[in-house]
């Protein structure tokens, strides 16, 4: 009867231990292409933020959808198991490097079609999702333009 308990404890340590270093495994497809996108839109919004601040109000609206799109991603992100804040942060940071040698033609392509993919993300998006990204554009538009 011991032997029986060991071998699913034995399991259940091999499959935790697996998971710890799931952690650390480089990251999936999934997780660079949002981190990508992430960081495109977030340039994207500082773009638009200083358009804001200096007066030109019909960026306003675009800032909006683009915060928007970049919350979708985050979102998503989250409801698909990726919670490893240290690790998202660390991506979004290596992204933003790399997309610094994309040419400026690459990088709005990027921008246009990651906003294109956030607005049909948000769009598939439940209400509570709606409110918790809501959430964040108003706390995010705080941050770049003082509403």
């Amino acid at each position: 009867m011991t032997r029986l308990f060991c071998i699913p404890l034995l399991l259940l340590l091999l499959f935790a231990a697996r998971m710890a270093l799931a952690s650390t495994d480089a990251p999936t497809e999934r997780e660079l292409h949002t981190s990508e996108c992430v960081a495109a839109l977030d340039v994207r919004s500082e773009e638009l933020a200083r358009q804001v601040k200096a007066g030109q109000t019909e960026s306003r609206p675009l800032l909006v959808s683009t915060l928007e799109a970049g919350g979708a991603f985050i979102g998503q992100a989250y409801l698909q198991g990726e919670r490893d804040e240290a690790r998202s942060q660390a991506q979004l940071a290596a992204a933003l490097q790399a997309q610094k040698k994309l040419p400026e033609a690459d990088l709005a392509a990027r921008q246009s079609s990651c906003t294109l993919e956030g607005t049909r993300l948000l769009s598939q998006t439940d209400v509570i999702g709606r409110f918790v990204i809501s959430r964040l554009v108003q706390r995010r538009l705080q941050k770049l333009v003082g509403d």
